[in-house]
């Protein structure tokens, strides 16, 4: 996943309690030759696509309404990590514990993945965390993103979706409305093969939606949560140069 925005809103739940809901638009960007499944039910209730070469996903939410995403931090490194960043979110959908307990529990280990960035949460609230910055982050009311550098960085891309989001949610947010904000500033590459664009792999590509034979945006998620429970997703997948593939779509409420 390559960019998250997320607006996050304080309110009262179905019980009169204080609460935390969120809509969120995320493009996950990705090598077209990288076996993926769309979104889908999990046997253990989590609903996300996933990585079939290391069997994590980069986002995701469960029945009882816990939320998690990931985006690689850009680095240049020659080090080798054997741990798949993809686990650190199913890894919070399938816990026990509160968002922050989970960031806490997994603090010392931080080290032994490639460069992350973490968001997880549910109506307690959603938390940061990234493996090369110190601390845990709350993420407070308002409209937030987040690429391949740390959570709110100053670039034009991320500028500019906070803006188009802010938009979106002040004219009432819909998942049309956000997937397509998410084709927005799109961009093609110009690299024709594997070995040449890893030579960028300490650069965060500029483009909200990026178009290549070799590299590009696989899929967009779109996704809102309700004072009232509800939940509602949905996904729509790309191929190669951009090509629109299949979209599906969830509505499930966290009270059944």
């Amino acid at each position: 996943m390559c960019l998250i925005a997320l607006s996050v809103k304080k309110s009262k739940d179905w019980n009169s309690k204080t609460a935390y809901f969120f809509d969120v638009v995320a493009n996950r960007d990705e090598y077209h030759e990288r076996p993926t499944s769309e979104m889908h039910w999990w046997e253990n209730n989590i609903l996300a696509g996933k990585d079939e070469e290391a069997g994590g996903t980069w986002l995701g939410i469960n029945k009882n309404g816990k939320f998690a995403a990931l985006t690689n931090l850009k680095e240049n490194t020659i080090k080798k990590y054997t741990l798949s960043r993809g686990n650190l979110v199913t890894g919070f959908l399938n816990s026990n514990l509160s968002p922050k307990s989970y960031l806490e529990e997994i603090e010392n280990e931080k080290g032994s993945y490639a460069g992350f960035n973490l968001i997880v949460g549910d109506k307690r609230g959603l938390f940061y965390s990234c493996n090369r910055l110190d601390g845990i982050f709350f993420i407070p009311e308002g409209v937030h993103a987040l690429g391949n550098l740390t959570l709110n960085a100053e670039t034009k891309k991320v500028e500019a979706i906070k803006s188009d989001l802010n938009e979106i949610v002040a004219s009432g947010f819909t998942i049309n409305k956000g997937m397509d904000i998410m084709k927005k500033e799109f961009g093609n590459l110009h690299e024709k093969s594997k070995k040449e664009l890893k030579l960028r792999d300490g650069e965060e590509i500029p483009y909200r939606f990026i178009r290549s034979p070799v590299y590009g945006t696989r899929c967009t998620t779109v996704f809102s949560t309700h004072p009232s429970g509800d939940i509602n997703i949905s996904e729509r997948t790309y191929h190669r140069e951009g090509v629109e593939g299949n979209s599906v779509e969830f509505s499930f409420n966290v009270r059944d």
